[in-house]
């Protein structure tokens, strides 16, 4: 999972800079933000979230016997709060293209506020809620759960790691042209 959130942290730092742009008047490509959702929804949420949410949390669950209930459910809930945040973004592209003020001003609030709740998230991950995870997972529970993984890549398509990686440097392109 910690090449998936330096992946994700690559999109994020893409994401600041489109947003640094659109708070001094300029407006990155369309294109840029047609990639940021197409990254969120099919890399952080549909491969990233979705082991998190359908094997880790739920292995989790079971062996802690609800100590850590809350802690998930932070977690679930900046799950959903990211999934507004893009269905948000995705529906203010049209205008945006087009030059409406109200989309503009959408795309800006919305992509400055999908980049501080993902990092913030991220940041739980890797320095509590992981951590936790290791602690209360057995040697055996986490070589399960890599399996799990492996199931839900190979799902996800072997591809799935590298196009969205492509992704990333396309957006990074996109902002420099």
């Amino acid at each position: 999972m910690a090449h998936e959130h330096r992946l994700i942290r690559q999109y994020l730092d893409n994401l600041a800079f489109a947003t640094e742009r659109l708070e001094h008047g300029e407006r990155p490509p369309k294109e840029f933000f047609e990639n940021v959702v197409l990254f969120a929804r099919e890399f952080v949420d549909g491969y990233h979230h979705f082991k998190e949410e359908h094997q880790m949390f739920v292995m989790l669950a079971q062996k802690v016997k609800g100590r850590n209930d809350a802690a998930i459910e932070v977690l679930r809930y900046q799950h959903e709060r990211g999934r507004a945040i893009i269905n948000a973004m995705s529906q203010a592209i049209p205008g945006y293209q087009s030059g409406n003020e109200q989309d503009v001003l959408a795309m800006l609030e919305n992509a400055a506020a999908f980049g501080a709740l993902l990092r913030q998230h991220i940041n739980r991950e890797d320095s509590v809620f992981y951590p936790m995870a290791r602690k209360e997972l057995s040697k055996e529970d986490q070589e399960r759960l890599g399996e799990e993984f492996k199931r839900a890549d190979e799902k996800a398509g072997s591809d799935c790691f590298e196009r969205n990686e492509e992704r990333v440097m396309k957006m990074a392109g996109l902002l420099h042209a």
